[in-house]
């Protein structure tokens, strides 16, 4: 049963990749991308690849090791393995398989226990999330695009109000959370009961994950804690955007900066569809987000997207499999690897 979900879950993620990407070829004119391309400035394309990687395989690791303090003391160089394993996962493998790999490979390299690492990924995307809405939110206050069609006004405005409410409810969220996690014995007593109406195999998975996400945020247990995770995640989306924003350099589209905050959004979303890499998703929603708003041409559009996503992931990737192969790994196995007696406890620990 396993092996079958497993493979749907493949299929319906190569599936997606493959009709996102016909869609966003089938409108271009393939020369016209090609010589847009070929016209890019390259110092700029530099720029951006030195800002993708200070930003993923560096920033990223440091930040993560501020959020498994109380896991353990990786290295930096374990946590940059790691990092950059997992998104080389992300890119060659199905069904966002690198949130698995990530933690996985910290683990066994730090020899940590994996649910702790696990729960640090779930914490820092609830962290990207917010600081994500919260670019956008500050773009769409002060730079939002003037002259809009009815059809993209309307849209912009719904991204806007799902913006307010999604970082509304995740801010929420997020102070319950940390509500709970000061004192644990607090989700015996007000989230226990609610477990109970579901079956007990779901109530009890549902609860040691929370005791594990509520241990990880844990680690942020002071308001130093917190500013300096939120301080260097902001920076980590500022290094980001200025990587957007090279790459749109490049391709000559002179935009306010603060419209990086834009296209990043989009970016996040279609990245958000699980295919590997965000192939099809990343490309359609970011080239959407230049034409649709900013009344940029399909075909450059399209080459932005194209190499916007490359920068991203092609450096990274290349780094996740040196590191792999120097670790003795394989994507596969380390995709499929679970530790069957690592369930977190009900009470985390001290």
């Amino acid at each position: 049963m396993a092996a079958r979900n497993r493979t749907l879950r493949v299929a319906v993620s190569l599936g997606l990749a493959a009709l996102l990407l016909v869609l966003f070829l089938r409108t271009l004119d393939f020369a016209a991308v090609g010589r847009a391309i070929a016209a890019a400035h390259v110092g700029w394309l530099l720029l951006a690849t030195a800002c993708g990687l200070v930003a993923t395989p560096l920033f990223r690791s440091w930040r993560w090791g501020l959020l498994l303090k109380k896991a353990g003391h990786p290295s930096f160089l374990q946590l940059n393995s790691a990092t950059s394993i997992g998104f080389a996962a992300s890119t060659l493998l199905p069904a966002r398989a690198g949130e698995i790999v990530r933690p996985v490979a910290l683990a066994k390299n730090a020899g940590l226990p994996v649910a702790p690492c696990l729960a640090s990924i779930a914490l820092e995307r609830l962290i990207d999330l917010v600081t994500v809405i919260g670019l956008f939110v500050a773009y769409a206050v002060g730079w939002a695009p003037t002259g809009m069609g009815g059809e993209e006004s309307g849209r912009f405005e719904l991204l806007r109000r799902s913006a307010f409410l999604l970082g509304s409810g995740t801010l929420v969220g997020l102070a319950f959370l940390g509500f709970l996690a000061a004192k644990p014995a607090r989700v015996d007593r007000l989230v226990s009961p609610f477990l109970r109406f579901l079956p007990d195999r779901i109530g009890a998975k549902i609860e040691s994950i929370l005791h594990s996400f509520l241990d990880g945020l844990g680690t942020l247990g002071t308001v130093r804690d917190v500013l300096v995770v939120g301080a260097a995640s902001v920076l980590l989306w500022m290094l980001i955007s200025f990587q957007i924003w090279s790459t749109m350099r490049a391709f000559d589209l002179d935009f306010p900066f603060p419209v990086t905050y834009f296209v990043l959004t989009w970016a996040v979303l279609g990245l958000a569809i699980p295919t590997p890499g965000g192939v099809g998703g990343y490309h359609a929603a970011v080239a959407y987000a230049l034409t649709g708003f900013y009344g940029v041409s399909k075909d450059t559009a399209g080459a932005f997207a194209l190499v916007s996503h490359a920068l991203s992931f092609v450096p990274i990737t290349l780094i996740g499999l040196v590191f792999l192969v120097a670790g003795g790994f394989s994507l596969k196995s380390l995709a499929a690897e679970r530790e069957p007696s690592s369930s977190p406890s009900p009470t985390p620990p001290d």
